[in-house]
């Protein structure tokens, strides 16, 4: 049996992932200080429920501080490795293919920089990490 589609959006459209938007900790905070300042005075929020919600925000900003040091410790394992990136070059639209080991890594504005031949790399511009077998390879 064929069931038409409701909208006009094909599955593949539908199904493509973009951006999503995730709720801060700021927003949680707002929501909560929102909710806390029109409540109810003669019904006011049951202690178990504030509680939840104080428990869940803890939860919330401990997950956003492992994600924080996981990419952190991912980073300090590349010290050592042949990496290749493709660092935008600042003069012009183009890039600048990079190809070299990891000398150090930093944190520079709040996020990880690779230090890789004399230049700062955002760690999102590393798109190849070679074993150090396939990266004495290519250098052949």
């Amino acid at each position: 049996m064929y069931v038409s589609g409701v909208n006009n959006q094909s599955y593949a459209a539908a199904t493509q992932k973009g951006p999503v938007n995730q709720l801060g900790k700021d927003a949680f905070l707002k929501l909560l200080i929102t909710q806390l300042r029109y409540q109810d005075p003669l019904r006011p929020m049951e202690d178990r429920e504030f509680i939840a919600q104080l428990a869940q925000f803890s939860t919330l900003e401990l997950m956003q501080n492992l994600s924080s040091d996981f990419t952190s410790i991912k980073a300090v394992s590349l010290i050592g490795k042949t990496v290749y990136a493709e660092k935008r070059a600042e003069d012009s639209a183009g890039v600048l293919p990079i190809r070299g080991k990891v000398e150090s890594v930093s944190l520079v504005n709040g996020k990880v920089s690779l230090r890789v031949n004399g230049y700062d790399i955002a760690l999102e511009d590393v798109k190849e990490i070679y074993s150090d077998e396939k990266a004495t390879e290519g250098d052949e």
